[in-house]
């Protein structure tokens, strides 16, 4: 890929705050996500096991690592950053990924739990994919699969990615009870494309995963750290949607290319 590409991409991304300084979620709030992960949360460990044997030190760790945050517990003031060139590496090495199993003829699934954020750079994914050769999955479309509160939930596609639904309304979720459900039944997804607890129950049943992971999903970061079948890209999950055009545009030059 050429340099001066990916530069632009980097720089641009940096602008639109999808990396780079967070403008999204407090340095508390991703430490907090932390100890709420061992503890035990549903909300936030995304469907993965084997979370609470690790220690907040060694957790903060595993997301420093992938994002370039700060490793230092005790620093819980203001917000943090996310190391463009991490971020860079994770889309480069997640659409080359995407483009090996487009040559295949593979089955994606793609979903986000972020409709105001993430759904339309996933759309764009989800094109430039199938017209790289994949094919892409719509698992247990207009079925009413998840309990809600008022009614039951489903499984909505817009552009073949998937998101939860309440009637008319996309939701944004951390759960994984959504995508548990879709994998009740095989054959799966031959690859995932996901965040939150889409990922997340892709990667704890050996799915391969392209896991979108914000400086707050210490889950994922987990999940990295394990060496489980997964691509992270870290970046900020919930900006407006037209500021993730760098990011698709990178996806396509590279699926397409």
């Amino acid at each position: 890929m050429n340099r001066e590409v990916l530069e632009q991409t980097r720089d641009a991304l940096v602008a639109a705050g999808i990396t780079g300084p967070h403008k999204s979620h407090s340095r508390r709030n991703a430490i907090g996500k932390i100890r709420q992960i061992i503890a035990g949360d549903t909300d936030d460990t995304f469907g993965l096991s084997g979370l609470s044997e690790y220690s907040p030190e060694e957790i903060l760790g595993f997301v420093s690592k992938l994002t370039g945050c700060s490793p230092d517990l005790a620093s819980e003031s203001g917000y943090d950053t996310i190391d463009p060139e991490l971020t860079i590496d994770g889309i480069v090495n997640a659409a080359r990924a995407l483009k090996d199993y487009a040559a295949q003829g593979a089955s994606l699934l793609i979903a986000t739990g972020h409709p105001t954020g993430m759904l339309e750079h996933n759309i764009r994914v989800a094109d430039a994919y199938k017209r790289a050769g994949g094919r892409i999955l719509r698992l247990r479309e207009d079925e009413q699969i998840v309990p809600g509160r008022s009614r039951k939930h489903e499984v909505r596609y817009t552009g073949g990615v998937g998101c939860l639904a309440d009637w008319g309304a996309l939701l944004h979720t951390h759960s994984a009870a959504a995508m548990e459900a879709l994998l009740e039944q095989e054959p799966w997804p031959e690859v995932v494309f996901g965040d939150h607890g889409w990922a997340g129950a892709a990667i704890e049943r050996g799915i391969p995963t392209i896991a979108v992971v914000d400086i707050n999903d210490p889950a994922l970061a987990v999940a990295w750290a394990q060496g489980k079948d997964m691509w992270a890209i870290p970046l900020d999950d919930n900006r407006p949607p037209a500021l993730y055009e760098p990011a698709w545009n990178l996806f396509e030059r590279i699926l397409e290319k």
